[in-house]
Parts: C-alpha cells; sequence; structure tokens
C-alpha cells in the first residue's frame, strides 16, 4: 500500500509539480547550468525543463536517474500510470530563502493533490522523497530516493 501511495505521490508531483523538503542553512548558490554539466558528465540525462507551479527564479532540471523504456516492457500497466522511468527535479532559486519558500509551496501542492485523489500521507512520508540544499529544492517523482541516488545528484551541485 505504501508503494502504491508513493506511486500516487509520483503521479501527483508530476501532474501537478509538488513536492516538499527538508533544508540547510549554508549560503552557497548553485546554478542550473553547471549543476547540469556535471550531471551529464556523470553518465546522467538532465533536461531543462519549464515548471509553471514551481518556476524556480534560477530555472528547473529534470534529471533521470533509470531508464525502464518503452511502455511494451510492462504491458499490464493501467493506463495513465506513473513511468516507470525513475526522474530528480531540482529548482534553482537565487537565495536560500527563495528555495524555502518553494518548498512550503511544493508542500501544500503535494497535499493538495493527494487530498483531490483522497490519499493520506504524512509530512514524513512526503519528505523522504525530497531535499533542500542552500538555493536548491529537490524532489523525487517516485516518493523515496535512496541515499546513493541522492548522493550522486547532490554531488554534482555546483
Amino acid at each position: 500500500m505504501q508503494r502504491y501511495a508513493l506511486s500516487c505521490l509520483g503521479a501527483a508531483l508530476a501532474l501537478a509539480i509538488a513536492g516538499c523538503g527538508g533544508g540547510s542553512g549554508g549560503a552557497h548558490i548553485y546554478t542550473l547550468s553547471a549543476t547540469q554539466s556535471c550531471l551529464r558528465k556523470n553518465g546522467f540525462q538532465a533536461s531543462v525543463v519549464t515548471d509553471f507551479s514551481l518556476p524556480g527564479t534560477g530555472g528547473n532540471l529534470r534529471v533521470r536517474l533509470t531508464d525502464v523504456g518503452q511502455a511494451l516492457l510492462a504491458p499490464n500497466t493501467p493506463p495513465g500510470a506513473p513511468s516507470p522511468d525513475e526522474f530528480v527535479f531540482l529548482v534553482f532559486d537565487k537565495t536560500a530563502a527563495a528555495a524555502l519558500a518553494t518548498e512550503k509551496r511544493a508542500m501544500t501542492l503535494a497535499f493538495q493533490s493527494l487530498r483531490a485523489d483522497g490519499l493520506q500521507m504524512t509530512r514524513a512520508q512526503l519528505r523522504a522523497g525530497v531535499g533542500l540544499t542552500d538555493n536548491v529544492f529537490y524532489y523525487s517523482a517516485v516518493g523515496v530516493l535512496a541515499k546513493s541516488e541522492r548522493t550522486k545528484i547532490m554531488s554534482c551541485l555546483r
């Protein structure tokens, strides 16, 4: 049930572009272009995306963690189900305070989306798939982000 709820959360995040996170109090300002370059050098597909719900004053980046491929590989997947591919979304803001505001907005959107779908999750469950590092808010569309994957992505913040 929790895996289903996390999948629904992923769908809610992907559709409503919502999420939430925890933060750090540093003063370093990371940029989308330098981070994207590092991620690509490390073999990740990293694409600039437009997000009207969480626009980020420094832009938005979508990073593919896995590449499962076409839906033909999963013929029993119901239509409209979230993609089995795993992504992390990074929202770059100009300041840590702006990133914190993005996190709060994302939390609100996530809860509204889940409530509209008749699902209930705690803040702790939502926080398992998100993070906040200085001026970057990030979230996973599939729920919990493995520590190894989080480390790979965060090591490329530049």
